[in-house]
């Protein structure tokens, strides 16, 4: 019944669903824990910025961490505290949390995240190595292309396609010859990357 209850009001979506869905985030129960923070990712308020935050690091259920992480993508890019939270998700034990992590930051455009990501780009879970190469692209931090560069070898051809565009995102003319080598890769939607970016980077720098 609780979780029912959080789900007609994530569905409402009216204000005053706030202090339940806050007060739910203690429930005993892992399913309301989840329900409540898909309330509060709703209502997109502030004030559970820090709650959402202290789930994520410590609450005991891998999908209640997953969907706190989540949650926090309305922050400002600018909430230390926020990236700190997602910092430490980066290094969950569960790979799922830590593509969740992965991804965040780029939509946050945060730039203090770069390294962590870049040590994510050799994450045991290559989910977790796209989510992070991705949101390097989102960044538009020049001083990643190395670093995402070095995957356009990679054995999984979606990784290549994704370090290719993110490289093109990034805008670094160092880039260029190791796009160029990939021009002949065995996958045609790596090849169509490749050329994208090398369009993208040779045009802003003409």
């Amino acid at each position: 019944m609780r979780r029912a209850a959080l789900r007609g009001l994530r569905e409402l979506r009216f204000a005053e669903a706030f202090d339940p869905a806050l007060q739910a985030l203690a429930d005993e129960d892992a399913g309301v824990r989840l329900e409540a923070v898909a309330v509060l990712g709703w209502l997109k308020d502030a004030r559970a910025l820090a709650p959402l935050a202290s789930l994520a690091a410590a609450d005991t259920n891998a999908d209640v961490r997953h969907a706190a992480v989540s949650a926090l993508g309305f922050a400002s890019r600018d909430d230390h505290a926020i990236l700190g939270a997602l910092l430490a998700a980066l290094r969950d034990d569960a790979w799922q949390v830590r593509e969740e992590a992965a991804t965040t930051p780029g939509q946050l455009r945060t730039a203090a995240a770069r390294e962590a990501l870049i040590k994510a780009l050799a994450d045991a879970y290559w989910q977790v190595r796209l989510r992070a190469v991705r949101a390097l692209g989102q960044l538009c931090d020049a001083q990643a292309a190395r670093a995402v560069a070095a995957l356009l070898t990679h054995t999984i051809s979606n990784l290549r396609k994704e370090a290719a565009l993110a490289l093109g995102e990034l805008g670094a003319p160092g880039s260029l010859p190791a796009l160029q080598a990939a021009l002949d890769d065995c996958d045609p939607d790596v090849r169509k990357a490749v050329r994208i970016a090398i369009g993208q980077i040779e045009g802003t720098h003409r």
